[in-house]
């Protein structure tokens, strides 16, 4: 009886994805320069990154001679709980590095880079490029009692001069960062 049932309800299920389907979808069309000019609507992105990656060396070479990161690893560090404790009583895990901040609590959602489109004082368009504001938030939350927030970020490497080994490099969490690029023609 199941299987009967069955066989019944998939026409009619793949009848209605087919509906559901086609009026979300929509048709791209050219845009000429002046016609892309006449489109009005939001004027900037946000983007986040989560990055977690390996790459095996990054090398500078100068007249025979080399500096070079070997084994180079792009993480959030949490490779135990004390590394990355979460404030509950836990830690975070092993995984990507969260480069932008997320605090839902507070209504804090920073992405890793914004881009706008914005006008200076002369009337000029400028595309605007700003980073999250962790060291304003920051003192923001000690002021108020709280810890202050980190982008969780492990950047680990063995450091090299040629063939010699001259230890390990690592860069951990990001707690102070904040600033603004604007770019325009002239």
């Amino acid at each position: 009886m199941q299987t009967s049932t069955r066989l019944y309800l998939l026409p009619a299920f793949a009848a209605l994805l087919s509906l559901l389907a086609g009026s979300a979808q929509a048709a791209l069309q050219m845009l000429d320069n002046q016609s892309l000019s006449e489109v009005s609507g939001q004027n900037g992105i946000s983007i986040r990154v989560d990055l977690q990656a390996t790459i095996n060396k990054v090398s500078w070479v100068d007249d025979g001679s080399s500096i070079s990161l070997r084994n180079v690893k792009i993480d959030n560090g949490c490779l135990s709980p004390t590394d990355c404790p979460n404030g509950a009583g836990g830690g975070f895990a092993f995984g990507p590095a969260k480069l932008g901040l997320t605090l839902p609590f507070f209504g804090i959602d920073l992405p890793t880079l914004q881009v706008d489109v914005v006008q200076n004082a002369g009337g000029t368009q400028q595309l605007q490029l700003t980073l999250p504001d962790l060291t304003t938030i920051n003192q923001q939350l000690i002021d108020g009692g709280l810890p202050a927030q980190t982008i969780k970020v492990r950047v680990a490497a063995d450091m090299y001069v040629g063939e010699s080994n001259l230890g390990n490099l690592e860069i951990r969490d990001i707690t102070d960062i904040h600033g603004t690029i604007r770019v325009w023609g002239h």
